[in-house]
């Protein structure tokens, strides 16, 4: 019984974690286009920012939700997938900074903060209809 409660929760969990990728994927391009109206390089900035915390997110939802595991190994696998998900946001910062010459870092953190609130905030919403 356990495991039949723990499968459909994880499975609506799923297509909530799916749902939440499609709305911040479509909500990056809506701000990066009204960004770009405004100031092109701005608008390059914002969204290396914001696929700096986005990526690592689809990542960590990658390894909980798509990669096969039994239900022991479960929450090993939520530590080490949130372990990946800190070292691959540090990564995606040094190459923006580093190689791919943010200039405007006002831009950027905006973007990447404004990611961060939006991987919390979807999901719950969504959790909530």
């Amino acid at each position: 019984y356990f495991v039949k409660v723990m499968s459909r929760i994880l499975s609506h969990a799923k297509k909530n974690y799916r749902k939440a990728i499609v709305i911040e994927s479509l909500l990056l391009v809506v701000f990066y286009l009204l960004i770009y109206g405004w100031q092109r390089q701005s608008a390059v900035d914002f969204g290396y920012g914001f696929l700096s915390a986005f990526l690592p997110f689809c990542t960590f939802i990658f390894i909980i939700f798509y990669r096969k595991q039994n239900f022991s190994t479960k929450l090993t696998a939520l530590y080490r997938a949130e372990a990946i998900k800190f070292i691959l946001t540090m990564v995606f910062i040094i190459i923006a900074i580093k190689w791919l010459l943010v200039i405007n870092f006002i831009a950027f953190f905006v973007g990447f903060l404004l990611a961060l609130v939006l991987n919390n905030v979807i999901p719950l919403i969504l959790n909530k209809i």
